[in-house]
């Protein structure tokens, strides 16, 4: 009879325990359904509108120019595919991880996420979960070979580091010493895109010419992040750059501003990412001397394609090549007419 009863007390807590897990995993993904879909796109799901296959994008900042454009670009090509795209990510103002959004989308069993890696073991177990459950990822702008990710859409480190390591070589003059490149710890990718920056300036300089080139690495997520890491920068006398490359747009604009703060216009050359309004208008003023970009176009519009292919071939390119273009004070004109139309 004891035994009865406390098989009884042991069954009546393991569906104790199985009540409070569901209740949990509803709680957190109607919590995932109204932040991270938006109101927008949840009316949109819940319209007559019908769709073949439900994707999602994780951006690791949702209010970025650069994941908008992408974002904006790949919900056209979803749309004209059949298929809704849902803009997931808003990292300011939740403490999810990279691999917390994966494992809620894998939750949610999507069709297809599309994501930037973070080169952690936790995101590449997500990538494999998201695998075994039969959710194709593709990776954006930086790639994670080692995962099970089905394909990259971006620029390879070599020729990304290339092109970087030619625009150093356009602002070097007979006055540069120091070049300093600034990298975000989260991109491991980048350290080889830096690599390859530097042995191109090194290729490139003339002889008897002798340059300094550091990097500085930063971490995201820690109190004022790049922002004081630059100021700091740009405030020293002995360790300021006569050349800072940036690779993202959030410290690009963060240099631009504290250049002007701290009044370094003209003795400080910037090289910045992406087309945002005041990039082009510092360009355009001859404040720094180019900005790199990507065509967010293509980003998006491969991303799609490639799950698109996935699902009606079963398998898909593992790379997609996407441009890269040079904006200096001569072709500024062309971008600024086309971010104003």
């Amino acid at each position: 009879m004891q035994d009865r009863e406390r098989k009884k007390r042991r069954r009546y807590r393991a569906l104790l325990a199985m009540s409070g897990l569901t209740a949990v995993l509803t709680f957190v993904f109607w919590q995932y359904v109204s932040r991270t879909f938006g109101d927008e796109a949840w009316k949109e799901l819940q319209s007559d509108q019908k769709y073949d296959r439900h994707y999602v994008m994780i951006a690791d900042d949702t209010s970025s120019l650069l994941w908008q454009d992408i974002y904006q670009n790949a919900k056209e090509a979803a749309a004209k595919s059949g298929a809704f795209l849902e803009l997931s990510g808003n990292w300011n103002e939740e403490d999810y991880s990279l691999s917390d959004y994966m494992n809620i989308a894998i939750a949610a069993k999507v069709d297809g996420i599309i994501l930037k890696p973070d080169d952690t073991v936790k995101l590449r177990q997500a990538i494999d979960r998201a695998e075994e459950a039969g959710i194709p990822v593709i990776t954006v702008l930086e790639d994670d070979s080692a995962s099970s990710r089905k394909s990259f859409v971006g620029v390879n480190s070599y020729q990304l580091g290339t092109i970087y390591g030619r625009q150093v070589l356009e602002c070097i003059d007979k006055d540069t010493e120091n070049i300093t490149v600034l990298l975000n710890r989260a991109d491991a990718g980048k350290d080889l895109v830096y690599q390859q920056l530097r042995a191109t300036v090194q290729e490139g300089l003339k002889e008897g010419q002798k340059v300094e080139i550091g990097s500085l690495t930063f971490t995201p997520g820690t109190p004022f992040g790049s922002e004081e890491l630059i100021r700091d920068l740009l405030q020293n006398e002995n360790g300021r750059p006569d050349i800072l490359v940036c690779m993202s747009e959030t410290e690009s604009e963060c240099a631009y501003y504290a250049m002007v703060d701290y009044n370094q216009v003209g003795s400080v050359k910037l090289i910045g990412y992406y087309q945002s309004a005041s990039m082009l208008s510092a360009v355009q003023k001859g404040v720094i001397p180019m900005v790199v970009t990507i065509d967010t176009q293509q980003v998006g519009a491969y991303s799609i394609e490639a799950l698109e292919e996935y699902y009606s071939m079963g398998y898909v390119s593992s790379y997609f090549s996407v441009d890269l273009d040079i904006i200096t004070k001569e072709n500024v004109g062309t971008y600024q007419e086309a971010e104003e139309t």
